[in-house]
């Protein structure tokens, strides 16, 4: 079972075209692609879809892979110069600290941040309890609304045109 060249892979017998030629010479073909380019005496090196090409020019190879597998290392500037705000040195001495002290500078700041926030609503309720003091009792007489506005009229009781019953 002999492919034509264009073929990647062999033609099984019930499969294709087989076209012999005058002088005896038999070539199998899979499809009319191949079949119709070898008619017209096109050179399949200089097709890039068939094994000729391919082989030619070494593509699909182990080492087309493994050139692609290979990754650069990108060395990063920042390592070198510092970023804005923080010299190599500043860099290099975070780089080196352990977890621990990460973690502890972590929890100190938490615990300032915790400590400040509750001192504010401690005086809120301070002046809270002072402006609830100095302020005058309202009158026991007037009734006021949720939010001490206007008095609103009720909604529509009854569907429009129909006669409500009051």
């Amino acid at each position: 079972l002999k492919a034509h060249a264009s073929v990647l892979t062999t033609i099984l017998p019930s499969c294709g075209v087989l076209y012999i030629r005058v002088d005896g010479k038999n070539f199998r073909f899979i499809n009319g692609k191949n079949e119709a380019s070898f008619h017209m005496k096109r050179n399949p090196r200089k097709l890039n879809w068939t094994v000729f090409y391919r082989r030619l020019r070494k593509k699909g190879t182990q080492e087309d892979q493994l050139k692609k597998a290979k990754k650069r290392v990108i060395v990063s500037t920042a390592a070198t110069r510092g970023i804005q705000g923080l010299s190599i040195e500043e860099l290099k001495a975070k780089k080196d600290e352990n977890p621990e002290k990460r973690k502890a500078l972590k929890e100190a700041s938490l615990r300032e941040v915790k400590e400040k926030k509750r001192k504010d609503a401690e005086e809120k309720k301070k002046k809270a309890a002072t402006a609830a003091k100095t302020a005058p009792a309202a009158k026991s007489g007037e009734k006021l609304g949720k939010a001490g506005g206007a008095n609103i009229k009720p909604a529509r009781i009854s569907a429009p045109g129909k006669q409500s019953a009051r």
